[in-house]
């Protein structure tokens, strides 16, 4: 609390316009959704279960990591390896190619995707570390930004570290302008001071949506974090029925009973005596196929609501449905991944300049030059009901003269974008293909 109630006094002290009270619950909000993603659900599923019940403890609490699945199943765009060549010289190609295996691209990337469609906001920071350069993915709940006119000026970033022992004599905080870099202590006082080396800020803002507003933060996907609550509470209420209803509840009746009333595995109720004494179970009888019923609806909502098919989620698919659905669920997520691809392509050109910028500077004997650039081509899945008729169609179009191997070559690759650059490809895999002729008429003489 003591923390919490400084935070105002240090916004002020560091002159960032933000709103305090609005950054502690976005740091929460961020905190929870990571927890819940990361398999960290159960201290949140305590709390409900503990406003709910009078005595919840003998409740065995359950899971259902439903987050992590949707979020995975919508981020596709790096589920394939992007391929990223440098327009350049060959000693920029190789000090790209050198970067990013060192500061695995590949899996930064994947992980900063799906960590934006979680939270809808994220920052990336190419940083100098251990001499290489890395990649930090820095989420919501450790950071504060000012803006200008726009989200994507930024003008200041200001990054928290918690320390390791809970204690707010351990915070510390990096606070990061285009001109200085400043490490400061809990109260924000100055504990080291120095210039910014780069000139810019090194944080590229990642959106899942472009932003239509003056607002940083994004909003959307809190009908996820609703509903896996719920979800959560309902599987916990399931184990907890099955139990009761596998084991029963026992009676014996004798004297003046209502010397149990514990009705757990293993006790006696006892009963008042009427004609006979006797002792046995009843069934508790709980609904569960209906509660099985509503937490598969709940489930499939999820899906439904954030753009999926049903059959993602779907446990009883047979083989037959499950190739359908799949080409289903390719129609289903064409826009979502082509918008993507858009964004993507945008940031990953942004980040290739701060990396430059970067590690120009910490390695002016080895620059990478400034006219260098990046093309990527994302991976796209083809997935098609009758390859044979999708064959035939393009035999049949390239014997009547309407389109040529180049046409091809772009409906398979449209992040090849040219036509120019669909020859080049469609030429290149010509070439390849002669020298392994070649080759193989060698072999056999």
């Amino acid at each position: 609390m003591l923390f919490n109630s400084s935070v105002p006094q240090l916004f002020q002290r560091l002159n960032i316009q933000a709103d305090s009270s609005a950054s502690l619950a976005r740091k929460q909000e961020t905190a929870k959704r990571l927890d819940f993603f990361h398999d960290r659900q159960l201290t949140r599923l305590e709390e409900q279960l503990s406003q709910l019940f009078s005595d919840p403890s003998s409740m065995v609490k359950v899971e259902l990591n439903l987050v992590k699945k949707i979020i995975r199943s919508l981020c596709q765009l790096y589920r394939v390896p992007a391929k990223r060549e440098i327009e350049g010289s060959e000693k920029d190609k190789e000090l790209f190619q050198s970067i990013s295996e060192r500061a695995a691209l590949d899996v930064k990337l994947k992980s900063a995707h799906r960590y934006t469609k979680l939270l809808k906001t994220i920052l990336l920071r190419p940083v100098w570390r251990n001499g290489k350069l890395d990649l930090d993915i820095l989420t919501g709940n450790i950071l504060d930004v000012e803006t200008g006119d726009s989200p994507e000026e930024l003008l200041k970033v200001l990054i928290t570290d918690y320390g390791s022992s809970g204690k707010i004599e351990e915070v510390e905080y990096s606070l990061w302008t285009p001109e200085t870099y400043q490490r400061l202590d809990y109260q924000g006082y100055v504990l080291a001071e120095e210039e910014n080396p780069y000139g810019v800020l090194p944080f590229l803002p990642v959106w899942d949506y472009p932003p239509t507003s003056s607002e940083f933060w994004l909003p959307g996907g809190d009908d996820l974090i609703s509903l896996q609550e719920m979800i959560n509470l309902k599987i916990t209420d399931l184990s907890y029925l099955i139990r009761q209803q596998s084991f029963g509840v026992g009676w014996i009746k004798s004297g003046k009973g209502g010397g149990q009333v514990r009705a757990d595995p293993g006790t006696l109720i006892e009963l008042p005596l009427d004609k006979d004494s006797g002792i046995g179970f009843e069934s508790q009888k709980a609904e569960i196929k209906e509660v099985v019923d509503a937490i598969d609806r709940l489930i499939k909502w999820a899906a439904m609501s954030n753009g999926l098919s049903v059959s993602t989620v779907d446990t009883k698919s047979t083989r037959e449905f499950s190739a359908a659905a799949k080409v289903v669920d390719t129609e289903e997520l064409r826009e979502l991944r082509e918008d993507d691809k858009t964004l993507w392509r945008t940031y990953e050109k942004k980040l290739f300049e701060l990396i430059r910028v970067i590690w120009n500077r910490h390695n002016p004997k080895e620059k990478i030059s400034e006219d260098a650039k990046l093309f990527i081509d994302f991976y796209d899945p083809k997935i098609s009901t009758n390859q044979k008729d999708q064959v035939a169609q393009w035999e049949f179009l390239l014997n009547i003269g309407t389109i040529s191997p180049v046409d091809i070559v772009l409906e398979r690759n449209p992040d090849l974008g040219t036509r120019e650059n669909a020859l080049a490809h469609l030429l290149q895999i010509q070439e390849e293909q002669r020298e392994l002729q070649e080759l193989t008429n060698k072999f056999l003489k």
